[in-house]
């Protein structure tokens, strides 16, 4: 597998949801995979599998994460737990990296600190491009989120990302 080049730092949601819907693996064309402490006591909390089971290598930012002036005040704003707020002073350390959540909130002030973020549903849809899943198993396990994990995601989204992909790939 050719790796992507790309940083990838994880808030706890998309390595829980991943897990639960048996796809860490398409994390792993990601040049590495960096949490900080917090995130990773989630993860081992809420889904110890996803650290225990996977042959995915996350690795652990060990040093201590400066949180600056900015995104404690956003992070207040916003209300993010702790760990969406190490993984965003995180990515200030890794700027041209991905960072992934699942969280709308967490998303907002990544957006606002301009940082690349992307969710469970656009790894999913990336997999598709990447040559890890077909269009039709993409779809299968878009339609699995609601019985197979605790992602939260409206029904009408859903149906209209199954709808574009079906549209892109002329299915």
């Amino acid at each position: 597998m050719i790796k992507s080049g790309v940083k990838l730092i994880c808030d706890a949601g998309p390595i829980i949801h991943l897990d639960e819907i048996s796809c860490l693996d398409l994390l792993n064309d990601f040049d590495e995979i960096i949490i900080p402490p917090t995130v990773e006591r989630e993860i081992a909390t809420h889904r110890p599998s996803a650290l225990q089971g996977s042959n995915l290598v996350l690795r652990t930012q060990e040093k201590k994460i400066d949180i600056k002036e900015e995104l404690f005040t956003l992070g207040r704003s916003f209300s993010l737990d702790a760990g969406e707020t190490e993984a965003l002073a995180l990515m200030g350390t890794y700027p041209l990296g991905i960072f992934l959540t699942d969280d709308a909130a967490a998303r907002l002030v990544a957006e606002q600190l301009r940082f690349n973020v992307h969710g469970t549903i656009g790894i999913l849809v990336r997999s598709i491009r990447r040559g890890q899943k077909s269009p039709e198993e993409v779809l299968q396990i878009l339609s699995e989120i609601p019985l197979k994990s605790s992602l939260y995601v409206k029904a009408s989204l859903l149906k209209e990302i199954e709808k574009k992909i079906l549209d892109k790939f002329h299915l």
